[in-house]
């Protein structure tokens, strides 16, 4: 057996919790959200690390696809690599376990979720 090398991020869960908050503020205040700041921290999101920020940040745009499109759509060329990347990560290797293996397929189901709303706005502004 190999030597296993482990990463810690020391910050995963004050990202996740600051994610959390925001997820929770679009059904709580989004009237009083500056909505360009809010994609910008969205899009921002979905390049972390974290498989779990990512989730967040894919339910985040599914949910504003429906309340707020038009700003939505101003962001979609930012946010459009980062699902592109999501969708192409999972990678089989004969090292994989199965834990990987659904961890990433969960992680690509979140993301097909947010693009299928996000090609609903589209569909609408056509």
């Amino acid at each position: 057996m190999r030597p296993w090398t482990h990463k810690v991020d020391d910050g995963l869960e004050a990202r996740k919790t600051a994610y959390e908050t925001m997820y929770t503020l679009l059904d709580t205040c989004l009237h009083k959200l500056d909505l360009r700041l809010f994609l910008e921290r969205v899009v921002l999101g979905l390049a972390d690390d974290s498989d779990e920020t990512k989730v967040i940040c894919h339910m985040m745009l599914f949910r504003l696809s429906q309340v707020a499109p038009a700003a939505v759509s101003q962001r979609l060329d930012e946010a459009t690599p980062q699902l592109e990347k999501t969708m192409k990560v999972a990678t089989v290797t004969k090292d994989i376990v199965k834990q990987d293996l659904e961890r990433a397929a969960e992680l690509q189901r979140s993301a097909l979720r947010a693009v299928a709303a996000l090609s609903k706005i589209g569909a609408a502004q056509v």
